[in-house]
């Protein structure tokens, strides 16, 4: 692959994350799962997992259902490794800003994560996640709890 070529992809990817973090963030959640590969997973380092789209899918509208909630999450730091034309692996590191309920809220961050992304690209040209995983590393309030329950269990912070 050539310099041209690793950027567009590099693009594509970046893309990607900025599409994941906007649906979320516009109360458009049940389109999240189109973002990953048919088989794809979404889960925590601690080991709580969705997989497959159908899972994902059911992961966000139970979230949904629990009623509005106003987030940003804002991705930086994306470094990537392509293993191919086809399938790259990488990392970013999330600042979330998160609360139940509709706006205005006091802007604290949620969280600081990182993600260890493995990325596919399809027949299509689409870039898609096979796997995307969460890990927390810095918490701003004790006793919160994520309100996506991957695997089908919340999350402890």
């Amino acid at each position: 692959m050539d310099r041209t070529e690793r950027l567009l992809h590099r693009l594509a990817i970046e893309e990607l994350n900025v599409e994941f973090a906007y649906l979320i963030d516009h109360d458009r959640s049940e389109s999240v799962a189109d973002l990953f590969t048919e088989q794809g997973s979404y889960g925590r380092a601690s080991g709580e997992r969705s997989v497959g789209r159908d899972a994902i899918r059911l992961a966000y509208a139970t979230r949904k259902a629990k009623g509005p909630r106003t987030a940003r999450h804002i991705f930086t730091n994306l470094r990537l490794t392509f293993e191919s034309d086809r399938r790259a692996s990488g990392s970013c590191i999330m600042t979330l800003f998160a609360e139940d309920g509709l706006p205005p809220h006091v802007a604290e961050p949620f969280l600081v994560a990182d993600y260890d992304d493995i990325y596919e690209c399809g027949s299509d040209g689409h870039w898609r996640y096979t796997s995307r995983t969460i890990t927390w590393l810095f918490m701003q309030r004790d006793g919160k709890v994520s309100p996506l329950p991957l695997g089908g269990t919340p999350h402890p912070t």
